[in-house]
């Protein structure tokens, strides 16, 4: 049986939650970490930082994959 790591974790998560929230992702789960922050809630805050961190990184290798293809011959 399959057990996702954390790492696994966050990447399922950041997809699943791009495309719900499409524009508002990032935004949206930063919110959700600075409230866990605020409520002392550390490790919650990690993840939700992790998980805009790779909102951003799949944003940006979208970009680039689209660029390449727009580019080709």
């Amino acid at each position: 049986m399959w057990v996702p790591s954390e790492d696994d974790a966050v990447d399922i998560f950041a997809r699943h939650f791009e495309a719900l929230h499409r524009a508002g992702a990032i935004r949206k789960a930063e919110q959700t970490a600075a409230a866990l922050n605020s409520r002392g809630d550390a490790e919650g805050q990690q993840l939700w930082t992790r998980v805009a961190d790779k909102i951003r990184q799949l944003r940006a290798s979208d970009r680039i994959a689209t660029r390449l293809y727009a580019e080709s011959p």
